[in-house]
């Protein structure tokens, strides 16, 4: 069985679909960073975990996402 990408079948994404996706991507970068947050014992890691957070959110802002 042959999968085709739908970018080579021309059908693209359409801006409504991603700034749909804005939303979702959004909820899940912050429920990331309140679970960052919660953690106990571990600053540390807390504090990587966070800041990879912020950076995903820098890099789909620079994309075109408004997260």
């Amino acid at each position: 069985m042959v999968t085709t990408d739908p970018y080579d079948d021309g059908t693209q994404e359409t801006r409504r679909d991603f700034t749909a996706n804005d939303f979702r991507i959004a909820r899940a970068l912050d429920s990331l960073l309140i679970s960052a947050t919660s953690i106990n014992g571990d600053a540390v890691s807390a504090e990587d975990i966070a800041a990879r957070v912020h950076t995903l959110r820098h890099l789909l802002k620079q994309v075109g996402h408004d997260v």
